[in-house]
């Protein structure tokens, strides 16, 4: 009988999980795997949905060891928190066993996903400009920012466009209903029937950014940006 036995396990976002694994018995003696196939379940049992199923590598056959790589793509759209594990081992004959979490049978482990090492992927602001040539006001945490802060902006452009886009941005420490005279300009850009998209880059610390069209011809569509 496959068995396999460990302290709760933690996964982190952001990178690459091995997880090796010795498959042994009830006695704790090693358990071959050869001709053995082992595959990994992770399970969310609060909605009783399995997010993962990974067929482990064999290391080891003769010594029961195994590999499991949870890859930084799996983890993508879970949620940190405490997830269940299981086993399942088929032989050459298509038997199918549990690969037992202790010796009293319990058929599920612990896995614990927590965020990492990394920042966790935030999307990029989009400005379709709604409600006319003045973006809406952006508001950023300049605390958590250092002095080479950079700013990304990707333009898109729905037609062949003349014109300019203004960036501005505040230095005030107030978030809320912020005027016009709190805003410097950071940069203008002009296009002269320009289609395809473009990018900017600017460096600097602000508490909010926001963006100003002013159209000759054609039509600036959007602006996707990224502190």
């Amino acid at each position: 009988m496959s068995m396999f036995y460990t302290p709760n396990i933690k996964i982190f976002r952001g990178i690459n999980n091995d997880i090796r694994c010795n498959f042994v018995n009830r006695d704790q003696k090693k358990t071959s795997l050869t001709d053995k196939t082992v595959v990994f379940i992770m399970i969310d049992k609060e909605n009783s949905t399995a997010y993962l199923e990974r067929t482990a590598t064999i290391l080891d056959a003769p010594a029961g060891i195994a590999e499991v790589k949870i890859l930084d793509s799996d983890l993508f759209n879970l949620d940190a928190k405490y997830y269940t594990y299981a086993f399942k081992v088929t032989d050459g004959e298509g038997n199918i066993q549990i690969g037992y979490s202790d010796d009293n049978y319990g058929a599920n482990g612990t896995i614990e996903l927590v965020e990492g090492v990394y920042p966790t992927f935030k999307a990029s602001t989009s400005e379709d400009f709604g409600g006319g040539s003045v973006g809406s006001t952006i508001t950023l945490d300049p605390y958590i920012n250092r002095n080479i802060a950079q700013h990304t902006a990707q333009v898109y452009f729905g037609s062949a466009f003349t014109g300019t886009l203004t960036i501005e941005g505040s230095l005030s420490p107030s978030h809320s209903a912020l005027s016009n005279n709190e805003f410097v300009t950071i940069s203008t850009e002009t296009y002269t029937g320009q289609s395809n998209s473009v990018m900017v880059n600017w460096n600097g610390i602000y508490s909010a950014v926001r963006f100003k069209r002013t159209t000759t011809t054609g039509t600036l569509s959007k602006v996707l940006y990224r502190p």
